[in-house]
């Protein structure tokens, strides 16, 4: 059985030169980032309640500008440029909220925002995880927070910043140069175009017998906004759960150029939410969402944002939509079993990518599938040599 062997080997050799390849072209360098915090503020030095990251990633043909605005309500900012654009910002005027005190040097091709416009505590006193009209609601202003920025890290390959309102709402955001899977669950795929963000809801003091909580969050793009224009909330069904253990689905909200044409913005998540910091499944629960919806009068609801700073009353003409994001399900203990709750997803530039089943699952389905395939040929080209031999030997004797 030399030759089994010896096809073993040369098997195992070769799935290992392919994961290898595999790796090296997911971790290729896609853009180079460059992060600057509070470009420009001369009175923000060594203050750390005032933060506005912006951080140009460029590439060979264009930069995707992020920003991460705390200076009002948390805005999540995606602009896609050419190379050369940069942002400024005008800090007196922002902190006055007055339009156009932030700008780009030259007109962005696309922009997407994302702005965390309130955060409910809401009494579900029948036990449906539901939040609706007739829910006793406590609602915090992100606005009101006091800020204090714990960290921010960065490099040409990745940025990160944790950012929190006492202890109680926690932020981490990070940004990337090359696609591969996050650190901590849910290990959602992030490219070159895209930016996470990561909310946990840390020790709430519970306003109510069964609290849970729910994110209303506002989409702010550059399309122009028409009576047939909305965001559309659509599932994926991923091959497997190997990066999140026991969740199958994806849900994005894609603005209509990118659903159209794969040219827009988009916000991505994996419907679960973790009740322990271990982010286990054990300790996991479902999120539910609403269809977006249009927003009246967008530039007094945006007046405390990134997005009225850039657009100001020109807002009306752009398409500005909102969300509700709710956590739990049904007899899971509610908010007040943990007092603990995490909310993780990413917006980005393009369409959102697509799960594929990884080096390690195709190295394992091929050493499964493969080596009893090879096992059995080289036996039956063992047996048919045997046969063939044994034919010719008989042959001789009768001569």
């Amino acid at each position: 059985m030399a030759g089994t062997r010896i096809a073993f080997t040369i098997t195992v050799i070769s799935l290992f030169c392919i994961s290898s390849t595999l790796c090296d072209e997911s971790n290729k360098l896609q853009r180079k980032l460059k992060a600057t915090l509070n470009p420009g503020c001369f009175i923000c030095d060594n203050r750390t309640d005032i933060t506005l990251v912006h951080i140009a990633a460029e590439s060979d043909t264009d930069t995707i500008h992020y920003v991460w605005d705390f200076t009002g309500k948390p805005t999540i900012l995606v602009a896609l440029t050419g190379k050369g654009a940069q942002f400024q910002v005008d800090w007196a005027a922002l902190f006055d909220s007055k339009p156009g005190s932030v700008n780009f040097t030259e007109s962005p091709r696309y922009t997407f925002m994302a702005v965390i416009n309130r955060i409910f505590q809401y009494d579900d006193a029948d036990d449906r995880a539901m939040l609706d009209a007739g829910s006793k609601v406590f609602v915090y202003d992100p606005h009101n927070f006091t800020w204090n920025r714990n960290l921010l890290w960065s490099n040409e390959k990745d940025a990160m910043m944790a950012i929190n309102a006492g202890d109680d709402f926690l932020f981490k955001l990070n940004a990337y140069s090359t696609q591969d899977h996050g650190m901590d669950f849910p290990h959602l795929l992030h490219t070159s175009n895209s930016t996470q963000i990561d909310i946990v809801f840390n020790n709430i003091t519970n306003r109510f017998a069964n609290p849970r909580f729910a994110v209303e969050l506002l989409f702010v793009v550059s399309e122009q906004a028409a009576v047939s224009s909305h965001f559309e909330v659509t599932k994926r069904k991923t091959l497997d759960d190997e990066h999140t253990p026991g969740i199958f689905e994806i849900v994005d909200v894609l603005s209509p150029g990118a659903f159209t044409f794969s040219a827009g913005g988009y916000m991505e998540y994996r419907p679960v939410s973790y009740t322990h910091p271990e982010r286990e499944i054990a300790f996991s629960t479902e999120t539910r969402q609403s269809q977006p919806v249009t927003i009246d009068s967008p530039s007094v609801a945006l007046n405390t944002t990134l997005a009225y700073a850039l657009y100001g009353n020109s807002l009306g003409q752009r398409l500005v939509q909102g969300m509700n994001v709710s956590f739990g399900v049904s007899e899971d203990g509610f908010y007040r079993k943990t007092n603990y709750t995490t909310m993780t997803f990413q917006v980005g530039y393009g369409m959102p990518p697509a799960e594929e089943l990884s080096a390690f699952v195709l190295i394992v389905a091929s050493i499964g599938i493969g080596i009893p395939l090879i096992v059995l040929s080289v036996g039956l080209l063992y047996l048919c040599l045997k046969k063939l031999r044994n034919r010719g030997r008989f042959q001789q004797e009768r001569l």
